[in-house]
């Protein structure tokens, strides 16, 4: 198993991903919005619509 396919948040954050210009971006995140923000911090090439959130079994879209 990849890494990007793996919850990598400290205890207390939800693991989120999304696609950068370079690939997925790992994140920890207290939310959605949270997420977005920590997610653009490394890189202006985010696309708010491919974050994804770790549902316990695998990355899902969050977008509706």
């Amino acid at each position: 198993m990849k890494v990007t396919d793996k919850p990598l948040a400290v205890a207390g954050l939800i693991s989120y991903r999304c696609k950068g210009g370079y690939g997925w971006i790992m994140i920890g995140a207290k939310n959605h919005a949270d997420a977005i923000i920590q997610a653009n911090r490394p890189s202006d090439t985010v696309k708010p619509e491919t974050l994804e959130m770790w549902d316990g079994n695998k990355y899902a879209s969050v977008s509706p």
